[in-house]
């Protein structure tokens, strides 16, 4: 039953109905659904994106440029990994959840926010040091470093939601063959 009014691409929350009914109502083994293998992938993706942002100290123009072509690469497909792990429920749409999954979601959001506002703090005062000169007087704050760190900044906005949520939620237990 399909209704005219249903949308089948959310733009705000960057994902379709499909994509997220076929992930609630998936059975299959994965392991990703093991709290311990997610919460490796999330070490693994913070640990790019910090070497993403600390690539900004790397002086050879060459070398920092493959280093943060190759951190976004694999932050970007490691993050598509992370949100099927979790379900795409950091993701999804309150029209496509039941009541416990939008709680749980909200906790989450709550918590990546708070975490942020961290990370934010983190950023803004190793800036002051960079613009204060006390790391190197050749670093300067402006240019491509200043838009590196902005980019690793802003892949922590978009991982951090599904990145509390597979950190929290606990494993999934396979499905029962009947």
């Amino acid at each position: 039953m399909s209704d005219k009014n249903e949308k089948s691409f959310y733009w705000v929350e960057g994902i379709t109905r499909d994509e997220v009914v076929r992930s609630l109502a998936d059975n299959r083994p994965s392991v990703f659904r093991n709290q311990k293998n997610r919460r490796m992938l999330i070490l693994f993706i913070s640990f790019l994106i910090i070497v993403s942002a600390l690539s900004v100290f790397i002086e050879q123009p060459k070398v920092r440029s493959y280093l943060e072509i190759a951190t976004l690469a694999s932050v970007l497909i490691l993050y598509f990994k992370l949100r099927a792990s979790v379900r795409h429920v950091a993701d999804a749409p309150d029209e496509l959840l039941d009541e416990r999954l939008i709680a749980l979601r909200n906790a989450g959001y709550l918590d990546a926010y708070r975490n942020i506002g961290g990370i934010g703090i983190v950023y803004f005062f190793i800036y002051l040091l960079i613009a204060n000169e006390i790391f190197s007087p050749s670093l300067s704050i402006g240019g491509a470093g200043f838009s590196q760190t902005m980019v690793s900044y802003f892949m922590w906005f978009a991982c951090m939601p599904s990145m509390v949520l597979a950190w929290t939620m606990p494993s999934e237990r396979p499905a029962s063959q009947d």
